[in-house]
């Protein structure tokens, strides 16, 4: 590997025996970009922290790194207090520390780490100048804009750093970022710009930056182009990650269109993040995705609570959320997330009851596109609900997030502790679950629909619709059987007659002896010549020869089996 003046890493320990997910967190590859197009090596990995470890120590025993910057967010600070400490006692190098929790780093985090400098906010100018008085022994730490160190025992905070205006000129992320270079063809990743005006209560962005920025839509499409162009064979995912990607129609329409005439040469589809209201007002918005090839959105939904919302700052209301996903399911896009937040604002048993119910309206409508994900409230910091969270009705427990890993809460109200907001987190969860199940086997969910998750060749695109079908034995064999066309719906079939019925799971898991003549088969109570029916659905005798084996009509061979294919048991073959 080529030495380098600088190396990135964004880790995390395998909590919970889960892997990290990096594909949205572009961060630390850009800053490798603009420091690379300012003159200096860099390279960025994200991955487990042993896997970092070794990386690292490989690079340092070989000298081959003059200077490291620590990716830290919300659930990584333990881990970046370990690194940095190790680097300096080990190594004796330059530790620098930024993202998004790094402005709620106190003394502690200083004393503890033994880290050269936090960096404040946005990165780019500010690790610039940080590697040129580290490496360069140029200016003065003092004069850093937009950075916080420790002087003997006082930690310094400096003004903050202007934004970046024309983020146009910043470099596109290329393999040469990636330590791993084959990481660099995964899926892309990519921020259309920065900043967020809605300021919600529960959100960092928006709390600091308000201003937004845009990149423009020829530079974003230049740089997907660009990555096209070295996409290996496949279907390619585009993640864009900014919460504000839909707050500019215009853009949107132009982006998109630019979108439609790439996907005439290149295979790819994308997920985008959308704003609720942004969306309500300007549904057209919705076509321009579609067309660009937004198979999956997320919309901020957090709660079926109208005064939740406005508390939140959320700018929508639960009839906006279900007129947008209503739009969002018309149009085409298949996958529409959000998720419910329990613990949060004002949060009590009575919001708990109509985010239940909120969550089943807004499923029925969804049918099979919208999926919802159950979270608690983190205490980001320095968001309005972290400063003020009596304001909300709440009590954190937890600011240093040492008790979870996003599996359990850090606030309380006043009569719900974090056990039973836990336990609710479960309740809601498994409701959830069980009406997608529901409405898969009463037929509430469009075939064609169920056809397209199976269609894709993305290991991304296969979302949590299709996740909870592969763990129902009978429904996914009776989907599978119709995707791979070894079976059809009756509907379907032309000549019913000499269609071959066949089961699409075996036989002896389902059925439940009654007497001997009598049997039970996904609740219904089969028994004489109609279980002499159903022990021939094994695909060998058509529907004629069935009949005539057993000696009653076609119609009434029809009708038996009309009672076991509404229930997903057996499917048609043609002759």
């Amino acid at each position: 590997m080529e030495e380098l003046d600088i190396v990135f890493l964004n880790l995390h320990r395998r909590y919970i025996n889960y892997r990290a997910s990096y594909g949205g967190f572009r961060g630390i590859y850009l800053l490798s970009a603009f420091v690379r197009n300012e003159g200096y090596s860099a390279k960025s990995f994200a991955g487990s922290l042993k896997n970092g470890k070794e990386i690292l120590d490989e690079l340092c025993q070989t000298k081959s790194v003059a200077m490291v910057g620590l990716y830290c967010d919300f659930e990584n600070i333990t881990e970046n207090i370990f690194l940095s400490r190790y680097i300096k006692e080990t190594y004796n190098l330059p530790v620098i520390v930024g993202g998004p929790q790094a402005t709620a780093l106190g003394k502690d985090f200083f004393t503890e780490s033994k880290c050269d400098a936090v960096v404040r906010y946005e990165g780019e100018l500010t690790v610039l100048e940080l590697m040129n008085f580290f490496l360069e022994d140029c200016g003065e730490l003092s004069e850093i804009l937009g950075i916080s160190y420790l002087d003997g025992d006082k930690i310094h905070v400096n003004a903050e750093r202007p934004l970046i205006k024309n983020l146009d000129a910043l470099p596109f992320v290329d393999e040469d970022c990636y330590i791993m270079p084959d990481d660099f063809y995964y899926d892309l990743s990519l921020m259309t710009g920065r900043g967020c005006p809605f300021s919600c209560a529960f959100c960092h962005e928006g709390t600091h930056t308000k201003k937004v920025r845009f990149r423009s839509a020829e530079n974003v499409l230049a740089e997907i182009e660009a990555y096209l162009k070295k996409w290996r064979d496949g279907e390619l995912y585009i993640l864009f990650t900014d919460d504000t990607f839909t707050l500019n129609v215009d853009r949107v329409k132009k982006i998109c269109e630019g979108l439609a005439e790439l996907r005439k040469e290149y295979d790819f589809n994308f997920f985008c993040e959308g704003h609720v209201h942004t969306l309500y007002q300007n549904p057209q918005m919705i076509d321009y995705l579609v067309k660009g090839g937004c198979v999956r959105i997320q919309l901020g939904i957090e709660s079926g609570n109208d005064f939740v919302l406005k508390a939140y700052g959320k700018h929508s209301t639960t009839q906006e959320i279900l007129e947008v996903v209503k739009l969002c399911r018309d149009k085409g896009i298949q996958q529409i997330f959000g998720n419910i937040i329990l613990g949060g604002a004002h949060f009590s048993r009575e919001t708990f009851a109509a985010d239940k119910k909120f969550a089943r309206q807004i499923l029925e409508e969804g049918r099979g596109t919208l999926e919802l994900g159950v979270v608690t409230f983190w205490p980001l910091a320095e968001t309005k609900m972290t400063n003020c969270p009596k304001l909300f009705g709440l009590e954190i427990c937890d600011k240093e997030f040492v008790t979870s890993v996003g599996d359990f809460p850090q606030t309380r109200t006043e009569d719900i502790n974090r056990l039973e907001i836990c336990q609710m987190k479960t309740e809601l969860q498994k409701e959830i679950n069980a009406q997608m199940i529901s409405m898969l086997e009463n037929w509430e969910v469009p075939t064609d629909l169920v056809m397209k998750w199976f269609n894709t060749t993305n290991r991304n695109a296969h979302g949590l619709w299709f996740i909870e079908l592969t763990k129902q034995e009978i429904l996914y064999s009776y989907f599978e059987m119709l995707h791979l066309g070894e079976g059809f719906h009756s509907s379907d079939i032309e000549n019913i007659s000499t269609a071959h019925p066949m089961r699409v799971v075996q036989l002896s898991k389902y059925l439940k002896r009654i007497d001997d003549d009598t049997a039970e088969i996904c609740g219904e109570i089969f028994s004489g010549k109609e279980l002499e029916v159903v022990l021939l659905t094994a695909g060998k005798l058509s529907v004629a020869e069935i009949a005539n084996r057993i000696g009653i009509t076609i119609d009434e061979v029809t009708k038996i089996l009309g009672r076991l294919e509404p229930k997903h048991f057996i499917v048609y073959a043609p002759n």
